[in-house]
């Protein structure tokens, strides 16, 4: 637990041991909370601390990112796509 602008922030630290064949096993606590199902690929990152990063497909990742983009396609002067709006807009 640390104690941050006023605020407590808890923490979790579980154990887990490493197989003869190098392999885990992911607490089912972090599963369910991160709905994690068997099969489903993660993946390991050193960056002087081993992370574990749930992998996303795709599909979600489209589904997600639509919550945010404009429901009627973005009209520029200048021609079509990113670059145009860019410059469009930014660029005065």
């Amino acid at each position: 637990m640390y104690y941050i602008n006023n605020k407590f922030i808890y923490y979790y630290m579980y154990t887990t041991k490493i197989t003869s064949q190098g392999t885990i096993s992911i607490p089912s606590a972090l599963r369910k909370k991160y709905d994690l199902k068997a099969g489903q690929t993660v993946t390991i990152t050193d960056n002087g601390q081993i992370s574990i990063i749930k992998n996303t497909d795709f599909a979600t990742l489209r589904a997600e990112n639509a919550k945010f983009l404009p429901q009627s396609p973005i009209n520029c002067k200048n021609g079509d796509g990113f670059t145009a709006h860019v410059l469009e807009k930014y660029q005065k």
